[in-house]
């Protein structure tokens, strides 16, 4: 029998909403990856159901299997019985969250592999040899294309709008990888450019810094999952503009970058409405996650990024910078601004000199129940500057133990747990856990705040739960808006919640 977690098994994201119902290994339509906790490494009698109807069948089962190894991995088809509906795990008669769903298509699933070839069918048992022909040529809105393993040599993906590449609302273009295997993109010199709308991209291998470029800034719906990014990256091993983009899963561990500070995993520009949910941002130069935008013409667009979901990421080794940046400049005075970011459940450890830093035209920034560990001189940095407004900062826990992980530009902040500039404005700091003791606070107070040790297992080893015997249990507050922690499981365990990303069970 499947094992789960104590709280049972919780999707938290899937990489296809849509897809063909037919077609695909054995006939079963597209591989579905489910993506969560509590799945268990086996899945002896467990089960997925889509509205009501078992699957057809399970491709992967597994546990720390996705690409950001916190996360576990099931891959399914759902084949021909199967409705518009909630997308429901089982395991040990208990079921996940039901606020995942799949709509089946008629679409068709084809195939690409490095052995193909572009004048065949793009079947399974003939497949092409490059996305750029499948995508352009042969499919249609609400189709799938599945990449075998082994490394392509494509010299260019671009795929156009202006061309009739996109997919529509609802009927997606699938690109996935074929389930348990991994196609290898190596070759650097263009990135994987999308200038079209509602283009998924799932379980791909990015070396050599290749990277990809959501780049339209006019785009809708183009979703990147459980891909990885590798060697020395230029700009970004992402890079978004436009509206409605989910970034989920991805693991970019990068050795440098080709253009030193400049050079981030996450780069977030103009658009609303968007998702970054269980990445890792490791080892750029620059920033983890950049959420960030200035005028880039003569003249120019205003320039508005807006409602932002940053959530269950991890932000960590920095080498010159930070684990997230927050921040706008308006230098042709065209109105550009920051407004509603959320950031919660979210590990950000070890950046050379902060684990957030906010400045510029920001405001209604929310920050809870995240986890700062030995970052090289602050958790938090709020910016000087009355263009900050409305930050609000809860439940979150600061751990800044003394540690060598700033190796440069040091002067830059003085040590502490949190500092806010004495003209940004709105900040609210509450019930935030401080260790070690005593709470070092510029700028502000934390009236309701605790300080002491974390009592953390091991955070040098990358685990942020809390100890039983840790002084941070229970001193969080409630707050309504986030109710499930890290893991995707229910928050509080007793009257009142726990500082932090994790939940102690």
């Amino acid at each position: 029998m499947a094992t789960g977690s104590l709280g049972g098994p919780v999707i938290l994201f899937t990489d296809a909403e849509a897809g063909p119902k037919q077609g695909g290994p054995n006939n079963h339509g597209v591989p579905i990856a489910l993506f969560g906790t509590g799945f268990g490494a086996q899945r002896g009698t467990s089960t997925v159901t889509i509205n009501g109807v078992e699957v057809a069948s399970y491709l992967v089962w597994g546990e720390h299997n996705a690409n950001n190894a916190a996360l576990d991995m099931i891959v399914v088809q759902p084949g021909p019985a199967v409705t518009l509906g909630p997308v429901v795990v089982h395991v040990s008669g208990k079921d996940s969250n039901t606020d995942y769903t799949f709509a089946p298509t008629n679409g068709t699933v084809y195939y690409a592999a490095p052995t193909g070839s572009d004048t065949a069918a793009c079947v399974e048992s003939s497949p092409c040899a490059t996305i750029q022909h499948v995508v352009t040529n042969r499919m249609q809105p609400g189709d799938a294309v599945l990449i075998r393993g082994g490394t392509l040599t494509e010299s260019e993906i671009w795929i156009r709008d202006a061309l009739g590449h996109s997919g529509q609302s609802g009927r997606p273009k699938l690109i996935l990888n074929f389930p348990g295997e991994h196609p290898i993109f190596t070759n650097s010199a263009r990135p994987f450019i999308v200038d079209a709308n509602y283009i998924t991209i799932s379980g791909l291998h990015f070396q050599n810094g290749k990277s990809i470029g959501l780049g339209s800034e006019t785009s809708h719906g183009n979703h990147v999952f459980n891909s990885t990014f590798r060697g020395l990256i230029d700009w970004d091993a992402i890079g978004t503009h436009g509206y409605d983009h989910v970034l989920a899963g991805n693991d970019c561990s990068v050795s440098g970058s080709t253009v030193g500070t400049q050079g981030h995993c996450y780069y977030i520009s103009h658009g609303s409405n968007l998702k970054i949910r269980y990445n890792i941002g490791r080892g750029a130069p620059g920033y983890g996650l950049h959420i960030f935008d200035q005028r880039r013409a003569t003249p120019d667009i205003q320039r508005i990024i807006s409602n932002v979901l940053v959530e269950g990421n991890l932000f960590a080794g920095s080498t010159l910078r930070s684990g997230i940046i927050i921040a706008m400049n308006d230098e042709g005075n065209f109105g550009n601004y920051i407004d509603g970011i959320t950031l919660r459940n979210n590990i950000l450890t070890g950046n050379n000199h902060l684990g957030v830093t906010i400045g510029g035209i920001v405001r209604n920034v929310q920050i809870d129940h995240n986890t700062f560990y030995k970052n090289g001189r602050q958790g938090l940095y709020i910016d000087n500057a009355t263009t900050v407004d409305g930050i609000t900062i809860r439940n979150n826990l600061f751990d800044q133990t003394t540690n060598s992980n700033c190796t440069s530009n040091c002067s830059w902040y003085q040590e502490a747990h949190i500092q806010k500039g004495a003209t940004a404005r709105n900040v609210t700091v509450s019930t935030n856990y401080y260790a070690p003791a005593p709470m070092t606070l510029i700028g502000t107070t934390d009236t309701a705040g605790g300080a002491g040790l974390a009592g953390l297992v091991n955070g040098d080893g990358m685990d942020f739960h809390l100890q039983d015997t840790s002084s941070a249990l229970g001193r969080g507050m409630m707050l309504p808006s986030v109710l499930r922690d890290f893991e995707g499981l229910l928050r509080p365990t007793t009257t009142t919640p726990d500082p932090g990303a994790f939940e102690h069970r």
